[in-house]
Formats: structure tokens, C-alpha cells, sequence
């Protein structure tokens, strides 16, 4: 009997039968939770951005999507479109196969969640696989349509799908479907050099913090000082300039810094199943941003942030 006790223990003491303990144990840890699955990527997305003062992490999911339903008028359903938050970029997507329906969910300017009544801008999200460039020397304040009508690439197999000034200056962004940037494009026969467009890291001139622009903050109320961004500063605290971008001594968004602008690299593929019938967008108007506060575009790196914790890992 006494053999038989210490068999038993000298069994459970076993050195192997120790280490083999969490590998059998492995498979109950946490897994990494998954993201969503993508969206439908022949759809159209259009992204809807709240002013100042809204968080769309803070809304459910529910309520927006009958908000989208009521303002268009009941004219769908839930099943004719996918909605989707990214909590960290703060802004909500919106996809469908339908232009009719993206045209209607291009015109929403306010959504009523709660009883109240909330301002968004709409607009429809270039498609994957597309490549962006900048031209200088163009008259500040050309119209779209003026752009559209008079540039030409010569370049085989790319071709123009959209132009747009870049608020007040003097330079354009064109989007170009195709394999490859285009060295030059021509507008009304005269040569321009046409330079890749690295858009920069989105910072808030309100709060500070990285993913969204000025103009939708969703704290506009907070006390943050620009140098150095701290909060709520006294009067005469020290002031050591430091950028929350790349963590350096300067300012944020300085010419220092050397985390501010992203590459951007070709599209892996060319897509041929892209709709061509995109939903016509509205001219520049005054509210039109630099090319500092452009959402960045990079394909080894999300387009949106599903997370704050995702942004800022970014």
C-alpha cells in the first residue's frame, strides 16, 4: 500500500508531466479578439463625420442606423446597407452596392440621435486600390468641374477619376485609377509635374490628439496647451515643447518632425471590378482643408481606425 502512495506521488512530482501541464492548459488562455470582417469591397462607402462635440463611440449602433433611415425618409431598409463605427478616427462608414441609395446618403447633413439634432458631413470614401498625386501652379479656387474638363494623363492605362483644389492654395489633388503614378498631367495643354501625395498624421488643434481634424472634435471644450499639451495649465507652468506625434522636442506638426508625413505605396493590384459610377462630389468650398488635415492613405496601415487603442499604436 505504502508503494503504491509513493508511486502516486512520485507520478504527480514528474518533471514532464509538470511541464506538460500548460501546454495542455494552452488552449483555454484569451485569444486575441478578431476584428470585423471587411466590407464588401465593390460596394460604395460613404463616411459620415460628426461635428464638434460627438462621440460616435458613445452611440449605439442602432440608433444611428434608424437616425440614417428617418432623415432619408424611410426610402430603405436596414438590409440595402452595412453601417460600421471606428471609434478612432471618429467617424462612421456606411457601405452599399446601390448608387441610388449612396446619392441619398451623400445629401445627409444632420442626423436626429436622442432627441437632438446633430450636424455630419458626408462624403463618398475613394475606392481600394487607387493612387493619389499633387500638381502645383494651378489658380487658387478652380471649381471641380473646371479641373475635371480641361486635365489629361497621357500615361497608358491610368486614368482621372477625380480633382479637387486643396483649400486656398495653389495645388490640386487628383486621384488616378490604375497600376502606376503618372509622371506629369496636362491642364489645357500645359505640362505639370505631378509629385506623389503623402498626406500627414491628423493631429486636433483643440485637444491634441491624433486621428481626427480640428473641425470634428469631439471635445472642443478642453483646456490643452498647444506647445507643450498639457492640460489645464497654469499661467506660468514650464513650457517644454513636445510633439505627440513622434514624442520630439518641437512643436507638434513641426517641419522637425520626422514622423509627419506617410509614404504611400502603389496599389498591390489593378482592380477591374471597380464600379466607374461613383457618386459626383461636391465642389471645394471655403470649409476645404489643407493638405496637412487630410485623412492619411496608406495601404500597410488601415484607412480607419476601428479603436483608440488601434490609433494610437499608429
Amino acid at each position: 500500500m505504502e508503494k503504491a502512495v509513493k508511486a502516486n506521488e512520485k507520478f504527480e512530482s514528474d518533471p514532464l508531466a509538470e511541464k506538460q501541464k500548460p501546454e495542455a492548459t494552452q488552449g483555454f488562455r484569451r485569444r486575441k479578439r478578431r476584428g470585423p470582417p471587411p466590407l464588401p469591397k465593390e460596394d460604395i462607402k460613404i463616411i459620415l463625420r460628426p461635428h464638434k462635440g460627438l462621440w460616435v463611440k458613445n452611440i449605439l449602433g442602432l440608433e444611428l442606423s434608424r437616425a440614417v433611415i428617418d432623415t432619408c425618409q424611410r426610402s430603405f431598409n436596414g438590409n440595402d446597407f452595412l453601417l460600421r463605427f471606428h471609434p478612432g478616427s471618429n467617424i462612421v462608414i456606411i457601405s452599399t452596392p446601390s448608387t441610388k441609395l449612396a446619392s441619398r446618403l451623400r445629401g445627409i447633413s444632420q442626423l436626429k440621435i436622442r432627441g437632438q439634432i446633430h450636424a455630419f458631413n458626408a462624403y463618398v470614401a475613394d475606392p481600394e486600390g487607387v493612387l493619389r498625386g499633387i500638381v502645383h501652379g494651378i489658380s487658387a479656387g478652380t471649381s471641380q468641374d473646371k479641373l475635371m474638363k480641361n486635365l489629361r494623363v497621357r500615361t497608358q492605362g491610368v486614368n482621372i477619376e477625380r480633382a479637387r483644389m486643396l483649400g486656398s492654395s495653389k495645388t490640386a489633388i487628383i486621384t488616378f485609377t490604375g497600376n502606376v503614378l503618372p509622371g506629369s498631367v496636362y491642364i489645357m495643354g500645359a505640362e505639370l509635374i505631378c509629385y506623389p501625395y503623402k498626406p500627414t498624421v491628423q493631429v486636433c488643434k483643440i485637444c491634441l490628439q491624433t486621428g481626427h481634424r480640428t473641425d470634428v472634435c469631439p471635445t472642443p471644450n478642453v483646456n490643452v496647451f498647444l506647445q507643450c499639451g498639457a492640460r489645464e495649465p497654469m499661467p506660468e507652468h514650464d513650457c517644454i515643447p513636445k510633439c505627440v506625434i513622434c514624442d520630439g522636442e518641437h512643436p507638434t506638426g513641426d517641419s522637425l518632425c520626422k514622423k509627419k508625413l506617410r509614404n504611400v505605396a502603389p496599389p498591390k493590384k489593378l482592380r477591374t471590378d471597380q464600379p466607374k459610377d461613383w457618386v459626383s462630389q461636391p465642389e471645394c468650398t471655403s470649409d476645404a482643408k489643407s493638405s496637412e488635415e487630410f485623412p492619411p492613405l496608406r495601404l500597410d496601415m488601415p484607412r480607419w481606425f476601428s479603436s483608440d487603442r488601434m490609433e494610437q499604436r499608429q
